[in-house]
């Protein structure tokens, strides 16, 4: 709560650590118009969040179109403010657009072959919250982006047990392929 800036948002690489903020209040079940203390604080974020996403719909950089859609998904399906579904209908789009063939995705959404698992993880989040908020226009196809994913993990996973970043390893990244 002390380190958020007047804008609502969080220092240094304000889009994915503002949206880590606010996944993180939210999970102490912290909203706006129902937390006394942090209420205020979620509802700054989100509204920075809402204000940064270009016309595009695509947040920039390597990771954040998936973190910032995965907190604002949450958010959804937590308050159920019509601003919040506005932005993130398209933001779970371009997350299915951005899927590979194979299951996975990339930085910044960038199609191809390398599926990324620390990418894979975010991007699964953000599908599976948009998918318990209830919110997203087309459910089938958020339904097969989710099974797809599976594939991706599937294809970075060691026959040993362990998943690695871009092909089969042990360790690196097994926290977030067990997720």
């Amino acid at each position: 709560k002390k380190n958020q800036e007047g804008n609502g948002s969080w220092k240094n690489n304000r889009n994915a650590m503002t949206a880590l903020a606010i996944l993180c209040f939210l999970a102490h079940g912290e909203q706006p118009g129902s937390s006394e203390e942090f209420g205020d604080n979620v509802q700054r974020g989100i509204e920075f969040l809402l204000a940064s996403q270009p016309k595009s719909g695509q947040w920039p950089g390597n990771y954040e179109h998936y973190i910032v859609t995965y907190a604002l998904c949450e958010a959804y399906g937590l308050t159920m403010n019509p601003n919040v579904k506005a932005a993130v209908e398209r933001a779970v789009q371009l997350i299915i657009e951005g899927q590979h063939e194979t299951g996975g995705w990339d930085y910044a959404l960038k199609l191809g072959d390398r599926d990324d698992t620390s990418v894979m993880g975010w991007a699964a989040q953000a599908l599976k919250a948009a998918k318990m908020a209830g919110f997203y226009s087309d459910p089938a196809a958020l339904d097969k982006a989710s099974k797809l994913a599976v594939k991706g993990f599937q294809k970075n996973a060691h026959p040993e047990g362990g998943f690695g970043y871009i092909s089969p390893a042990r360790g690196g990244l097994s926290g977030v392929g067990a997720l």
